[in-house]
C-alpha cells in the first residue's frame, strides 16, 4: 500500500510539472465593443480619422510621430495616381512638408467640409470618407491666395491591441498640381 501511495503522489507530481513546465496559455485582453448606435459608431469613427489627419497632416513640427502611430506598416495608399506604401507615402510628405511649413509663410491652413464615418459592424474599424480643403498666403504674400480642395478615404482595422490602424488610404488633392 504504501508504494501505490508513493507511485500515485509521484505520478501526481510528474503531471504537475509537466503541465506547469508546458506552453503557458495565452489570454488576450478583449476590446470593448463598438458602440452599439449605428450612426453614433460612425461619428466616433468619423470623428477619430479627423484627429488623426490633423495630428499628420504634413504641415507643423511632429507629423512624422503621428503618421507612424495611425498608419500600418501594411499600408496601401495612394496620392493621386500615384500608388505607393507605408515609406513611400511618408516620403511624398516630407517633401511636401517644406512648402506647406514655410513656403506659405505660416498661412497655409487646412480643414473639413465632409466627414463620413461607416463602422465595422464587429468592431471599432471601418470606412471614412473626407472632403476638405487647404491653402494660404504663398511666401505670405497677401496678393498670391491658394486654395484648394482635397478627398480621402480610408480603411481603419482594429489591431490585435484594440487600437486602430489606417491599412488603406487614397488621397486626391488639386494641391498636387503646384507641387
Amino acid at each position: 500500500m504504501r508504494f501505490f501511495n508513493l507511485g500515485a503522489t509521484l505520478a501526481l507530481a510528474t503531471s504537475a510539472l509537466a503541465v506547469s513546465l508546458g506552453p503557458k496559455p495565452t489570454t488576450t485582453k478583449a476590446c470593448p465593443p463598438r458602440n452599439t448606435d449605428g450612426i453614433a459608431a460612425g461619428n466616433e469613427l468619423a470623428q477619430w480619422a479627423q484627429d488623426r489627419v490633423i495630428e499628420f497632416f504634413p504641415y507643423r513640427q511632429g507629423w512624422e510621430a503621428a503618421y507612424d502611430v495611425t498608419f500600418s506598416k501594411d499600408l496601401y495608399a495612394t496620392f493621386n495616381a500615384t500608388v505607393t506604401n507605408f515609406d513611400s507615402f511618408k516620403a511624398i510628405y516630407t517633401s511636401v512638408y517644406p512648402l506647406l511649413s514655410g513656403g506659405f509663410a505660416g498661412t497655409f491652413k487646412h480643414g473639413f467640409m465632409s466627414v463620413v464615418g461607416v463602422p465595422n459592424a464587429g468592431d471599432v474599424g471601418g470606412f471614412v470618407y473626407m472632403t476638405g480643403w487647404q491653402g494660404g498666403y504663398i511666401l505670405g504674400d497677401e496678393s498670391r491666395l491658394l486654395n484648394t480642395t482635397d478627398a480621402a478615404f480610408m480603411v481603419i482595422k482594429q489591431e490585435k491591441n484594440c487600437e486602430r490602424k489606417i491599412v488603406e488610404f487614397r488621397e486626391a488633392s488639386n494641391l498636387g498640381r503646384f507641387v
